[in-house]
């Protein structure tokens, strides 16, 4: 090799050996009822798990930075290394405090570190239904509920009057969460680990209806990005008294304003896709990627700068998939 060959290839290493290693992206997320891992860009699939099926699949899969997993299947929850070992036993994830009150989970968020447990509980109280002669569920509230899921400790939950559910972590000790109590009230708040108190303000959508300036659209589902520059959230209008109304829905992202009851829309997505209640947004890790699913079509993602428009452009990353969730986690080597 000449020296001038040498050198370059010197100067190359140097700089290399220098560099900051590159930060890692992992995608959680479940397909044909089970978890897999792959790169933001839905290459490099892992299977995680193997017994998940149509009839009991695994939901809510969410994923820490150091690679630990958890997820829902049925009423437990399960919990997993990122090549698929399991870290505990599954443990039952619902709660059954007296004989006429039982909960049942609908998702769960693993905080950034990989420790604690947020989960959104349904409350339901059993009463006796003369017409059939059994006692039946009827439900009562939503609330949110914090445990470190390889102890089992409680570490204290929302109150339940104001329906909390849907919650995203923000950092250590806080979530963001939507609320389904009033429509007068701000749809999204943010609820401290271990309070039973009401949350504090972070955002109400501005439209109301002209008569009662009662809140004219439903917000679900919130994500902040880690910078909390934006937000995501599911957007739809409110139909009163039909709370089921299938009208087409959007995820509508904002700027965070300061204080954050004062951001501004900055786009939207859809109407014209097949979006729902559930179509989990969830940031990459540096915040300039959005990622959802469409029911029957798979994981999609768009890159979102704060342009007119966000240059929104959606594309299909992971056709059939569904409930994604990203970190800073590496993924692993295919394996099994």
């Amino acid at each position: 090799m000449s020296r001038v060959g040498l050198l370059a290839l010197t100067l190359l290493v140097l700089a290399l050996v220098g560099a900051e290693p590159a930060q890692g992206a992992a995608l959680v997320f479940v397909k044909n009822g089970d978890v897999w891992l792959a790169k933001p860009d839905g290459s490099g699939q892992v299977r995680v798990t193997r017994d998940g099926t149509r009839a009991n699949p695994y939901y809510s899969p969410s994923i820490a930075d150091n690679g630990t997993i958890v997820a829902l299947k049925g009423i437990h929850l399960h919990s997993f290394r990122p090549g698929g070992a399991r870290i505990v036993r599954p443990r039952q994830w619902a709660v059954n405090p007296t004989p006429t009150l039982s909960t049942e989970p609908f998702s769960v968020d693993l905080s950034p570190n990989g420790k604690i447990v947020a989960t959104d509980n349904a409350l339901y109280s059993t009463y006796y239904d003369p017409r059939v002669s059994e006692n039946r569920p009827e439900f009562v509230a939503l609330f949110v509920d914090f445990l470190n899921f390889r102890t089992n400790k409680d570490l204290g939950l929302t109150d339940s009057f104001y329906n909390y559910w849907q919650p995203a972590w923000i950092d250590a000790k806080r979530v963001i969460v939507t609320s389904g109590y009033g429509i007068f009230d701000p749809q999204v708040v943010v609820a401290r680990m271990g309070r039973r108190t009401r949350g504090a303000a972070f955002y109400r959508d501005p439209q109301r209806d002209p008569a009662t300036n009662t809140n004219a659209f439903v917000l679900m589902d919130a994500e902040l990005t880690r910078d909390r520059s934006k937000f995501a959230v599911m957007r739809r209008p409110l139909q009163l008294p039909n709370l089921s109304d299938l009208r087409p829905r959007t995820i509508q992202i904002y700027r965070t304003g300061k204080p954050s009851t004062a951001s501004t829309p900055l786009c939207a997505i859809g109407p014209g896709r097949r979006i729902d209640e559930f179509a989990d947004p969830s940031w990459s890790p540096d915040g300039k990627t959005l990622y959802w699913w469409e029911r029957g079509r798979g994981i999609f993602s768009t890159r979102v700068t704060t342009a007119p428009g966000c240059e929104l452009k959606p594309r299909r990353i992971i056709r059939g998939a569904l409930t994604p969730d990203l970190s800073r986690a590496t993924v692993p080597r295919r394996h099994r």
